[in-house]
């Protein structure tokens, strides 16, 4: 607790500093302070009241400024809407444009259409007309068809009974078929290559020497085989001439008996003077002049007792097999002659066979053993070995470049041909060639075959065995010609 000294110093001080001048002044300074407080307040009230003023304005320029931003964005959208509605404005042009002129277009096809509907009046006036006229015309008709009707059953009464009488008309005709080139050509060479293969197996060997000597067995074989020259050797040139002596004879006797449209019992169908068919003459007349009258011909003829035809056809295969068998076989072997007889008679059988099957072909085969000029058209060399002439084909495509049909009545003005194997025609071209002998085929075979020097070789041959010349028969059946020369 202070003393009442330390109070009355500290009171003492206050009144010194009462009333020094520094006093004075600290109070002067208080006061002016206390002024330039209140000036401050004041200049603080102002500024307030200006920030606030500033604030305000502040305020109101932003919203003035969002306002013109506003309104800037409503003219922008206002200018795109005026211009969509400018862009509509000048669509609605267009459309109004181009309705006026389809309303232009339309006002011309009515135009059109009602003068072409005065003129669809006029024809359906005309038509009215026209279909009344057609109505008179279906009454008369009707009336005409019921006369008709009355008619028509005795009409399909006649119709069936000539329907008839036509299913009976071809049932007296054989059916014809197609064929075609190559089917035909196969059956031909088929018969022709069974035919070289036998000459070939019994005729291109060498012949016993009892038969080589034996001069009256040969002259009298070259009678039946001329011109044809035949020498009694076993030289290359002999046997190609016995090799094509076979096919001559086989050739033109299936030609004139077997290579027929229509067999026949002997001797109706045989001209006597010409030996040739009556009936495949005009036949093959016919297929040249009349093809359809031709072809209708020989279906009949075919239709005409089948069995009967085919049994002739056989007969006359066996004999032509005999006849051959009995020309040439005498100048086999005697253990040959069964076998050349067997197979003469097959072979014979195998071309009656093949020839049936083209009978009845639409298009006529025909062989054909002379012709009007010994071309390569008609002819080609003989082939006489183990090989075949072959041509190439020419460039128009005919096979060999072959000709025409040849006639039938060609061999009055023919120059003469050896025959060694007949040609083939098919409707009114030549299918295949026939075969001949060239004369350098056959030169050194006719100058083996002169008399002298034949007999001189027979001699030679005689002095060399020492056996006496043999008369030799073939197997199973007494020769032909033997019995003719001892007549």
């Amino acid at each position: 607790m202070a003393n009442a000294q330390d109070v009355a110093n500290f009171f003492e001080l206050l009144r010194a500093l009462a009333t020094s001048p520094s006093t004075t002044w600290i109070d002067q300074v208080l006061k002016d302070n206390q002024r330039m407080k209140a000036s401050v307040k004041e200049r603080e009230h102002d500024h307030n009241s200006l920030v606030r003023v500033i604030a305000q304005l502040t305020n109101d320029r932003d919203a003035e400024i969002a306002k013109s931003k506003d309104a800037i964005s409503q003219s922008e959208e206002a200018k795109t809407k005026a211009g969509e509605l400018t862009t509509e404005i000048e669509g609605a042009k267009k459309t109004i444009a181009d309705k006026d002129q389809k309303l232009e277009e339309d006002a011309t096809v009515i135009t059109t259409l009602k003068g072409d509907i005065e003129a669809l009046g006029k024809e359906v006036q005309s038509r009215d007309d026209v279909i009344k006229k057609h109505e008179e015309q279906q009454a008369n008709d009707g009336a005409r068809i019921q006369e008709l009707e009355g008619s028509l059953g005795t009409t399909k009464t006649e119709l069936e009974t000539a329907s008839n009488q036509l299913n009976e008309i071809q049932s007296l005709s054989c059916q014809v078929v197609d064929g075609s080139k190559e089917f035909v050509l196969a059956e031909i060479d088929k018969i022709y290559g069974y035919a070289k293969s036998v000459a070939m197996k019994y005729f291109n060997e060498d012949l016993p020497e009892d038969i080589l000597t034996n001069g009256p067995l040969f002259e009298e074989i070259r009678k039946l085989v001329r011109p044809i020259p035949l020498p009694a050797s076993n030289s290359v040139p002999a046997k190609k001439a016995r090799v094509a002596a076979f096919l001559y004879l086989l050739g033109s006797r299936l030609a004139d008996q077997i290579f027929l449209p229509f067999y026949m019992s002997p001797p109706e169908y045989q001209d006597q003077q010409s030996g040739i068919d009556s009936i495949a003459v005009m036949l093959s007349d016919l297929s040249i002049t009349d093809p359809k009258r031709e072809l209708h011909l020989r279906s009949v003829l075919l239709a005409s007792s089948p069995g009967e035809q085919r049994r002739i056809a056989y007969d006359r295969a066996d004999d032509i097999a005999t006849e051959i068998f009995d020309i040439l076989g005498i100048l086999l072997q005697t253990d040959l002659q069964i076998k050349f007889q067997h197979d003469i008679r097959k072979l014979c059988h195998l071309a009656v066979e093949s020839w049936d099957t083209l009978r009845p072909l639409r298009e006529k085969v025909e062989p054909f053993t002379e012709t009007e000029e010994d071309s390569e058209k008609y002819w080609l060399p003989a082939e006489l070995d183990g090989f075949s002439y072959k041509k190439q084909p020419q460039p128009n495509g005919k096979q060999n470049g072959l000709g025409s049909k040849p006639s039938i009545h060609s061999l009055k003005s023919a120059n003469k041909v050896i025959l060694v194997w007949p040609g083939f025609s098919y409707g009114a071209e030549v299918l295949k060639q026939g075969f001949m002998l060239l004369d350098s085929q056959v030169r050194l075979a006719e100058e083996e075959a002169q008399p002298l020097r034949r007999n001189q070789r027979a001699m030679h041959r005689a002095s060399l065995t020492g056996s006496p010349v043999q008369q030799r028969r073939p197997v199973g059946r007494k020769s032909r010609m033997l019995a003719r020369s001892g007549e």
